[in-house]
């Protein structure tokens, strides 16, 4: 993990109009521009518990009518899910803040966390091969996993975005493929020259 300082300058580049920052790590001592920043997509898994969670309401309501010996089980039973799916949509939401995808002029980078997040970094030199997985979910609802094979890479993926737009994972994949055209495989990664201290 990188001790790092984020730099935000009011630039954009031409590629997507995407607006760019300057990123500064500390370790390194060399400055990466992050081209694109990705959230993962949370509104269809919300969407299917808020459904479940009204079928759960329906259904407890007619059993409770239908068996009214059983009602105050049934409405507590039923009110158990409804914290269940209350917690479900509380841990989308965080996943969504908390969780951040970068694809820099040099590196991807996977970030996870709130107070000391995690940190898992990819160099776009290394990528040998890209893979999109969409699950039937995704495909109704417009979304895929980008998982990242690498020479070096001990797993099968290094990093896998999770749950990204469809939208968006379009640009992601023109924008790694025309780095790595820019910088072949095993190249260094550009730095800029140490500033006097």
């Amino acid at each position: 993990m990188y001790n790092c300082r984020w730099e935000k300058y009011g630039a954009l580049k031409s590629l997507r109009s995407l607006q760019v920052h300057k990123f500064k790590s500390c370790k390194r001592n060399s400055f990466m521009e992050v081209l694109m920043t990705i959230k993962p997509k949370i509104e269809p898994y919300i969407i299917l518990t808020i459904v479940a969670a009204v079928v759960v309401v329906i259904i407890s309501a007619v059993l409770a009518a239908i068996y009214t010996d059983y009602s105050y089980l049934i409405l507590l039973v039923a009110a158990l899910f409804i914290l269940l799916f209350v917690f479900m949509i509380i841990q989308q939401f965080y996943r969504r803040m908390y969780t951040t995808y970068e694809i820099t002029d040099s590196d991807v980078v996977w970030r996870f966390g709130v107070f000391a997040p995690d940190e898992n970094l990819v160099p776009i030199s290394e990528i040998t091969n890209m893979k999109v997985d969409r699950s039937f979910l995704g495909i109704i609802f417009g979304f895929a996993n980008l998982q990242f094979d690498t020479a070096s890479a001990k797993t099968d993926f290094e990093i896998t975005m999770k749950d990204i737009d469809a939208g968006q994972l379009k640009k992601a994949l023109e924008l790694i493929r025309s780095l790595r055209r820019e910088r072949p495989q095993g190249s260094k990664m550009r730095t800029e020259p140490n500033q006097a201290q």
